[in-house]
This record gives C-alpha cells, sequence and structure tokens, in this order.
C-alpha cells in the first residue's frame, strides 16, 4: 500500500492565529460539510478562540451523502447525526458559533440569494476562510466561488482558502506562497473524534460509505494547516 503524504508546504510562511488574523476580532469558517471545518481549520479555530476572538463556522450542506446505501442510517438521522457532531466539535475547539444553512449534499450553491445570507453572517473586518477552488469535490468549488464573490463585494474581509482533498493531489499544486500553522494541537484531535459517522466504523451497513483511513486522519492532526490567497 502507498504511503499517504500531503502537499509539501516548506516554503509557505509559518504564522500562528494571531498572526494570521492580524488585528482582525472575527474569524469565519465556511464549510462545505461537516469536518471540513475540522480537518482544514480546527487548529487555527481552537487558537483564535482562546485568544477571544469571535469565531463562526458556516456549514453549508447537510452531508447525507456520505453514506447513500446505509437501511440504519436513513436521511434524517444521518443529518441528525452530522448536526451534533459538529456542535460537539466545535464545543472541543472553544466557545463558536455554529450555522446550519441546510443544502443538500453534492448541491452547495456557488452564488445567488445565499451569497447575501452568508454575508450577514460574516461580521466587519473578519479573517474568512472558504475551501480551495483547487479542491476535487463539487461542493469545495462551490463554496470556494460563493466565498470568492463574496469577498469581492465586501473589500472589508480578507479572504484565505483552505485545501482539503487538493492536499492529496500533487498534479494539482499550490499557489508558490501560503501561510502554513501548526495544528498538532489536542483540541484539534478530540474536535475531529467528534465527527464519529465519517472517522470510525459508526455506519456498518454501507460498505460504499466514507470513512477517512486512521493514516488519513493523522495526517491531518500532524501536517499544518495551509492557507491561501484565492
Amino acid at each position: 500500500m502507498a504511503v499517504m503524504r500531503l502537499q509539501p508546504v516548506d516554503g509557505f510562511v509559518r504564522v500562528d492565529a494571531a498572526g494570521l488574523l492580524d488585528g482582525r476580532q472575527a474569524l469565519v469558517v465556511l464549510a462545505p460539510h461537516p469536518d471540513d471545518e475540522t480537518l482544514g481549520c480546527g487548529a487555527l479555530l481552537a487558537e483564535a478562540a482562546a485568544l477571544g476572538v469571535d469565531c463562526r463556522v458556516i456549514c453549508v450542506t447537510d452531508g447525507h451523502r456520505s453514506h447513500p446505501g446505509s437501511v440504519l442510517w436513513p436521511k434524517p438521522r444521518l443529518v441528525a447525526q452530522r448536526r451534533k457532531e459538529l456542535a460537539d466539535a466545535m464545543a472541543r475547539l472553544g466557545p463558536i458559533e455554529v450555522h446550519h444553512l441546510g443544502f443538500p449534499d453534492c448541491a452547495a450553491p456557488d452564488g445567488g440569494p445565499v451569497v447575501a445570507q452568508v454575508s450577514a453572517l460574516v461580521p466587519q473586518g473578519a479573517l474568512f476562510l472558504s475551501t480551495w477552488s483547487g479542491d476535487p469535490h463539487v461542493d469545495h468549488q462551490s463554496c470556494a466561488r460563493l466565498a470568492d464573490t463574496l469577498a469581492r463585494s465586501r473589500p472589508d474581509l480578507r479572504h484565505l482558502a483552505y485545501p482539503i482533498w487538493g492536499r492529496l493531489r500533487p498534479d494539482l499544486p499550490f499557489p508558490a506562497t501560503g501561510f502554513r500553522l501548526c495544528a498538532d494541537r489536542p483540541e484539534k484531535a478530540a474536535a475531529l473524534a467528534c465527527h464519529e459517522s465519517q472517522m470510525t466504523g459508526l455506519i456498518p451497513d454501507d460498505p460504499d460509505g466514507f470513512t477517512m483511513e486512521p493514516e488519513l486522519q493523522r495526517l491531518f492532526l500532524t501536517e499544518p494547516e495551509v492557507f491561501l490567497a484565492p
């Protein structure tokens, strides 16, 4: 079996939460699915919350398609579970406000009325994070476009992107510059463990359902978090 590796980011600027925030008193993470916020920004959220920063997570979809073949976990039960997982995960990271937009999994919007809906949840002058446009997932790309549209209409914001699945794809190279932040924090590990439906065998009756391999989980918990200028 091939050893999993994330794209190298040694040349990126090493920062902590205070450095990335650069005096901003609000941090907003736009997450396509419950767990993306922890995988991509869990350490940053924990550090920022500890600094007293106003931290918010906006989850765009309900994540119900992770186990489409399960009989034991039909859509309403899985949606409720993933909402609970996100709430539990954020409680491990600190005082973080959570908002659910409730769009269907794999149908995240990239424009229209949702832009104003999201903008209303983003405080003035916030550091605004979204998934990277290069991520090979339709919802991640849609959220990147949505965030870019919002950021263009809000010059008060600082918009950066966090890659998830693109970190595993050397054929999708990152921009030449970016920021890296240490991810090795116990709060992030505790938060990721809360996403049981995605990280464990909680759902036993869908062999084709999504479960992140333990090796990949370890990489996201030990390799730096990455933030790119869109």
